[in-house]
């Protein structure tokens, strides 16, 4: 049995070999911005059941704040909850789908040793997407792109687009409030 959660400090991979490959999903508008006062700076119905449909039963990797900002503070239910920190004394309460984990060292060789049948995504923050992407630790990334350019305090890393094909793009798509927006699948050259 699993405890409830744990620290992870294993060896050190070499990163590059890994043969496991990250997804990245998130909501972004066309100035990149994900969030606003720690909350997603939009709330789409049909984002957020692609969200959801996407990344059940599998693992959800986070920072610490994303994970805060989780409606009530909680894991979601039905996946494997990583949260990536630096802090080493962080702790949340106790839950069987709660790990946390200071490196992507540390996250890689969790999701290898406990997790290698499932699919693995970052979903946040800004700077947990920018580690994984610079450390070329990305191979799709499932976008849902709102056409707004609202201000946010966070947001998604500028990334080099000739390195990335588009796989999948839907046509534009509105809200009942009038907001357009479109899924988009990237995937690494």
């Amino acid at each position: 049995m699993i405890s409830h959660f744990f620290y992870i400090s294993l060896p050190k991979i070499i990163i590059s070999n890994s043969f496991f490959m990250f997804k990245v999903i998130a909501c972004i508008n066309q100035k990149g911005a994900i969030g606003k006062n720690r909350e997603l700076l939009y709330h789409i119905k049909n984002d957020l059941a692609n969200f959801k449909s996407m990344t059940l039963n599998n693992v959800v990797i986070m920072g610490r704040k994303t994970f805060e900002s989780l409606p009530g503070g909680k894991p979601l239910s039905n996946r494997i909850n990583i949260i990536l920190t630096t802090d080493e004394e962080y702790g949340v309460e106790p839950a069987d789908n709660v790990f946390i984990t200071n490196s992507i060292e540390d996250t890689i060789n969790l999701c290898e040793a406990l997790f290698p049948d499932k699919e693995w995504f970052i979903i946040g923050g800004g700077d947990i997407y920018k580690q994984f992407m610079e450390k070329g630790l990305v191979n799709e990334m499932r976008l849902t792109v709102v056409n707004d350019d609202a201000d946010g305090d966070a947001f998604f890393p500028e990334f080099d687009e000739g390195g990335w094909y588009t796989y999948y793009e839907s046509l534009n798509m509105r809200t009942t409030d009038n907001t357009s927006f479109r899924f988009q699948v990237l995937k690494k050259k």
